[in-house]
């Protein structure tokens, strides 16, 4: 039997095992079968190249070369700067192997910052989205003629939240008039029988107040996870869709951004994918909160960027995105990869290689950098965000063998370098830092220096050398420019408008707020350097891990767990410390390093406590324009969780009194 074959017979019996799990009066109409073929790709095989999509605007060429240029330029400049501080008096062994080190951080903090630079220059003016995708109020609301199907794929989630955001998307798509043009298909993975069997009974509820066709799916065996879910969905009943709207199970998008999707693809024929920009919300840890205030406030101007430059070559994360079904089908079939783990087995980023099969079939891939009113919630700390990313660094290591496979558009390839850098940079960091510090410990002079006061000023003063100085001064003025200069721009053009000021708090917030995400930034970027660090080497040790269910609402962190986690790396930090305190230059150089290791673990507590976040929250710190005044979906699906902390706090201290309220019972 082929390979389909099997494909089509297991999806069959999921069809009868879920059939028989609910009651005869609740028993699911699922949608006539509408099988789309969807072969697998012999990915290391391509005849022709990728054609041309055609569906970019502009010059791309001469965008892309300005960019790379100005990267070049950026990079060589911080590097060369760095290099003159650790050149004077000629350069070691060791010395060499930072140097070279530090070229590919150089340009990878270049990038982002003129992508950030072109970004901001763009939003300064009225930018028109290539694509003629406007959710302003003066465009009218489209109606889209084919039909899009929704799919929301969930795994062992809390499923009255999932199923809140839904009807929320539900009402929404209902207030455009195009409720008839979306089906919502819930497709599970769950493991656990008590939450399946939560799902079940918020679908019969959901399933008799929604207005659009709504339809549920249980698979019994959960084979390449999250895409061999969505494939699963393409081969049953892909037939019967022109779109597929991808959502992960924290993904909210408003009734209108859904339908200017649709439409954009209906307009665009050749137009495989696009991938809206969403926001996050729900911060409720100070964690939680950093990263939703610090992606609102700046995270537009990269992004703007990156669709200014990448056109019609763009990529994919995964969800909050429309695809085009056929396309999809026809270009995205998986297979298992051969060879051993990490590169070997189930493809784990898949969204990233998908975007690049799309545009090798010659379908225009797009992001939506000006769409509104698409939003996901982020971990609530950082051993939550440490798990995810250590899963995502997974996916994108298996993406090395794949950036050379033939007809993939160079730009695709590029966005998969990308994604490996981003991992890659955390050892490369590590290294030249450990390099960098062992042979500054090796200096005589320094060594001799430590003794006694007075020799120590005796060589302070004969070790003086202003070259060093000047030099020092550079490399920190440019490292601090290319680092923190995204975010800075992001705060100037929030300050250029007064309907966001006000949004976000006030000048006085923003300034506040940016400082204090500046700080904290830098000092978790050294934990990340160790986690990451530590998870590539495991990785590809063969300890791949597994499959972990996102926790999202987590109030807290006891001091056990973070220590468990991170005390090896605040433990190392206090031994570097005591090392460097016999080298006070090297200690000087080093604080901030050190005094993101050292607070490792006070910091993971500190950043996953609800009621210090909230308390953040009600002092205006970290405010967003969503949460000043939550838009009417993000009420609808989040709740009580979008009312001011005051009236949480008095939750906590009258928990009786509060849940006796009738409004209060039937929320929860």
């Amino acid at each position: 039997m082929s390979e389909r074959g099997a494909f089509f017979d297991l999806t069959s019996s999921r069809s009868v095992a879920y059939e028989t799990v609910m009651s005869a009066s609740e028993r699911v109409e699922i949608p006539t079968d509408a099988p789309l073929a969807m072969p697998v790709q012999p990915l290391a095989f391509w005849q022709g190249g990728a054609k041309p999509s055609n569906t970019a605007k502009g010059d791309l060429h001469l965008r892309r070369w300005g960019v790379f240029i100005g990267t070049a330029v950026m990079g060589f400049a911080g590097w060369k700067a760095t290099f003159d501080t650790i050149a004077l008096g000629g350069v070691t062994h060791l010395e060499a192997v930072c140097i070279t080190l530090l070229a590919p951080l150089f340009l990878a903090l270049a990038l982002w910052f003129c992508t950030a630079v072109v970004g901001f220059v763009v939003l300064l003016g009225e930018p028109k989205d290539p694509l003629g995708i406007d959710d302003s109020a003066s465009s009218p609301m489209p109606r889209p003629k084919a039909r899009t199907a929704i799919l929301m794929p969930v795994h062992n989630e809390d499923a009255a939240e999932v199923f809140a955001r839904l009807r929320a998307m539900d009402a929404s798509l209902a207030e455009t008039g195009n409720s008839r043009a979306f089906d919502i298909f819930i497709l599970s993975d769950t493991r656990d029988a008590a939450v399946a069997l939560a799902e079940q009974a918020c679908f019969a509820r959901f399933r008799r107040e929604a207005n659009s066709h709504v339809f549920y799916r249980k698979r019994t065996q959960n084979t390449g996870r999250k895409a061999g879910n969505v494939a699963d969905w393409v081969a049953r009943w892909g037939g019967d869709y022109e779109h597929m709207l991808i959502l992960d199970a924290d993904s909210l998008m408003t009734g209108e951004a859904m339908v200017r999707l649709a439409d954009a693809m209906e307009r665009h024929p050749r137009i495989g994918l696009i991938q809206t920009m969403p926001m996050i919300i729900n911060g409720q840890t100070i964690f939680a909160r950093t990263l939703q205030f610090a992606t609102r406030l700046y995270g537009r101007v990269a992004w703007t960027g990156l669709a200014w430059w990448s056109g019609s070559e763009s990529s994919f994360w995964g969800h909050n995105a429309i695809v085009r079904t056929r396309a999809f089908a026809e270009t995205c079939g998986l297979p298992s990869l051969d060879g051993p783990k990490p590169f070997g087995g189930e493809v784990m980023s898949h969204d990233a290689l998908e975007s690049a099969l799309l545009r090798r079939g010659g379908w225009g891939v797009h992001l939506a950098p000006y769409l509104g009113g698409s939003y996901e919630e982020s971990p609530s700390n950082l051993l939550d965000f440490a798990t995810r990313d250590r899963r995502w660094c997974r996916g994108n290591v298996q993406h090395v063998p794949l950036i050379g496979l033939p007809g993939l558009h160079w730009m695709s390839r590029l966005h998969l370098v990308i994604g490996v850098l981003s991992y890659v940079l955390s050892p490369l960091w590590f290294v030249a830092l450990s390099a960098g510090i062992i042979s500054r410990m090796l200096m005589p002079e320094l060594k001799k220096a430590a003794f006694t006061l007075a020799d120590l000023q005796a060589a302070a003063h004969a070790l003086i050398d202003w070259r060093e100085i000047q030099a020092t001064a550079w490399a920190m003025i440019i490292t601090f420019v290319l680092l923190f200069g995204p975010k800075i721009l992001g705060s100037i053009l929030v300050f250029s408008r007064k309907h966001e000021i006000k949004g976000f708090g006030g000048r006085r917030r923003i300034l506040a707020g940016l400082a204090v995400e500046m700080l904290l930034s830098a000092l978790v970027a050294p934990m990340l350097m160790f986690t990451q660090t530590r998870a590539l080497v495991e990785i590809l040790a063969g300890k791949v891990g597994g499959w972990a269910t996102q926790r999202r609402d987590a109030d807290k962190v006891t001091g056990k767990e973070a220590f468990a986690a991170m005390g090896w790396i605040s433990l190392t930090g206090l031994a570097l410390s005591v090392m460097f305190w016999f080298t006070p230059d090297l200690l000087t150089a080093t604080a901030p390093i050190l005094a993101g290791l050292v607070l490792a673990v006070p910091l993971t507590m500190l950043g996953a406590h609800k009621i210090a976040g909230l308390a953040v929250k009600a002092n205006g710190l970290f405010m967003t324009p969503e949460e000043r005044r939550p838009p009417a979906i993000v009420r609808a699906a989040l709740g009580p969780a979008c009312e001011p902390p005051a009236a949480w706090f008095s939750r906590q201290q009258h928990p009786v009194l509060v849940a006796e309220h009738p409004a209060e019972q039937n929320a929860a």
